[in-house]
């Protein structure tokens, strides 16, 4: 019962690691992995202890995916007694005495350090969220020119591509890889939510209907407008018409390095 080159320990239960029966199939077996991976996760897992948790289940997963079979019958034998006393027995005649005090806790240690050691790295995934936001506060983080990502304490880099469905990546910011893996990168999408039906954005340009009390809507008569974008006054025309979009310059969506201001088109109606 030599086990001097195994790539496991043949005293873990690894099935006892996962949760699962003995007898469990493949598919059991990864189904357990991946729930417990989920809640182990040192990334997101907020339990004691998880990384070391999450490190002894992707061991046991590995090792009932590739050496099942081995392991298994390993695994029954160094629980009889009988094998672990002749063990013990050819381990003192064939002079490897040495060996047989290691203890317990360094053995654990050197079996550890070497499977890792050994492990092929695998990659962490990436990591995608995405933000909604109103249109109100897509156009004041525009004029800002950052968004800040609380989960990772950073800002990225806004602009005027986030309105149009834009994946933002941040490279290496995702899930941690395994045994010396690359980590997954963050990516970043953002919704922008419509605080009406009365907005659209064609390009740069902001659509708005506006309701006015009737007496307002006087040719040569000031009214104040409430945009996303802001704030603005506005002349009700001489040849007003309820169905005619009335233009504002600059209202629309800010400048950026690469496109001027756009501007607010915005028609009357009486309330």
């Amino acid at each position: 019962m030599a086990f001097c080159n195994c790539p496991y320990d043949p005293s873990v239960d690894y099935f006892a690691v996962l949760g699962v029966h003995q007898q469990a199939c493949s598919q059991t077996v990864k189904q357990a992995y991946r729930r417990l991976a989920r809640r182990y996760h040192p990334d997101v897992s907020k339990i004691h202890d998880a990384q070391r948790k999450f490190q002894e289940i992707a061991e046991a997963y590995e090792i009932l995916s590739k050496y099942r079979d081995a392991y298994w019958r390993d695994f029954q034998t160094s629980q009889t007694p009988y094998a672990y006393k002749a063990h013990t027995k050819r381990s003192h005649d064939n002079a490897e005495a040495p060996a047989a005090k290691e203890t317990a806790s360094e053995h654990n240690s050197s079996f550890y350090s070497n499977t890792y050691r050994h492990q092929k790295p695998i990659d962490g995934k990436d990591r995608v969220i995405t933000y909604p936001l109103t249109l109100r506060y897509a156009i004041r983080l525009l004029r800002l020119g950052s968004f800040y990502i609380p989960g990772l304490k950073v800002r990225m880099k806004f602009t005027r591509e986030a309105l149009m469905g834009k994946t933002f990546r941040l490279a290496g910011k995702g899930y941690s890889g395994l045994f010396g893996g690359k980590p997954g990168d963050f990516l970043v999408r953002f919704n922008i939510k419509q605080e009406s039906l009365k907005w659209q954005l064609k390009g740069a340009d902001l659509y708005g209907v506006f309701q006015v009390a009737r007496p307002l809507l006087v040719a040569g008569k000031q009214i104040r407008l409430e945009a996303p974008s802001g704030s603005c006054m506005v002349e009700v025309p001489a040849n007003y018409s309820p169905d005619d979009f009335i233009r504002i310059e600059n209202m629309g969506l800010p400048p950026d390095e690469q496109a001027q201001a756009g501007h607010l088109y915005a028609r009357l109606i009486a309330a």
